[in-house]
């Protein structure tokens, strides 16, 4: 077993979550069966291994990425580095940090102004 099979097993996360097949599998797109499939330890594809993490262990609401979010997200990475990742692991240390969005709007807001 993968240590990624241990980490995402959907049948736990589910029964943690306290939801029923339809509603869990649902979120991410995935039939019933098809998720019934994936619990009794068919394959996962790779694409709905990353969907499950980000809605059911993250808890993103992917309905609410757009194009635009992603555009930026790409643009910051480009054009700087060190502040994308240091934004990136104040983000992985929890929501209770809210200082690196501001500033990261202050180093935006002061590039386009040319300081």
């Amino acid at each position: 077993m993968k240590i990624v099979d241990k980490v995402l097993n959907p049948r736990d996360i589910r029964h943690r979550l306290g939801l029923n097949q339809q509603e869990f599998w649902g979120r991410i797109g995935v039939t019933q069966s098809g998720g019934s499939r994936y619990e009794s330890g068919r394959n996962m594809p790779k694409p709905v291994q990353e969907l499950l993490r980000l809605v059911h262990v993250d808890q993103i609401d992917v309905r609410k990425i757009n194009r635009g979010d992603c555009e930026m997200i790409a643009y910051l990475k480009a054009s700087d580095p060190s502040l994308y990742r240091s934004l990136r692991q104040e983000a992985l240390r929890g929501p209770q940090r809210k200082v690196p969005v501001r500033r990261a709007a202050a180093v935006a807001a002061s590039s386009r102004s040319g300081r």
